[in-house]
């Protein structure tokens, strides 16, 4: 097995490495020559080692690890979403645009649990969704006028004719 990098540093993947060692252990082979295949130090095959002997093959199975609680449970979680896609004049703004300051308001008020700005940022990047910069455009803007404006009377009023009229 090639030296150890970053890019092997999920659970799986360790734990393989370590009942792989288990198995070089078992037929005989010495610390430092499980290491030198593994591409781990002899440190570590001494730990695993150690483990093996105190608590068995089973001691080098990987270990869920849980992390922190959410603040919400997952089921609510993973209705945010649907929540978002209520839109936000359900909820009494007065447009229909997200932000994050409004999400949290709504969150707050529909689980009682008041996130960061950050916090609220990455779960939404948890569930697939990003902000989104509205277009700027005012809403009395007609987009006929603007289009007939170019191609009839802006050509009179530019300084340097088209290069196509002689």
């Amino acid at each position: 097995m090639p030296g150890w990098t970053l890019q092997h540093r999920d659970t799986a993947t360790l734990e393989e490495r370590r009942l792989k060692g288990l198995t070089l252990l078992s037929e005989g082979r010495s610390q430092a020559e499980v290491a030198r295949l593994l591409g781990v130090t002899p440190a570590a095959v001494c730990y695993w080692k150690r483990a093996i002997e105190d608590g068995g093959p089973k001691a080098l199975h990987a270990v869920p690890r849980s992390g922190r609680p959410t603040l919400v449970p997952r089921e609510q979680l993973a209705a945010l979403p649907d929540l978002l896609a209520r839109g936000a004049l359900s909820f009494g703004f007065s447009t229909d645009l997200w932000t994050i300051p409004r999400i949290l308001q709504v969150t707050e008020t529909e689980w009682g649990v008041r996130y960061t700005p950050t916090a609220m940022w990455r779960l939404l990047q948890r569930h697939g969704l990003s902000w989104q910069r509205p277009r700027r455009q005012a809403r009395e803007k007609d987009l006929r006028a603007v289009k007939n404006w170019r191609t009839r009377s802006w050509p009179r009023y530019k300084k340097k004719p088209d290069a196509e009229e002689p």
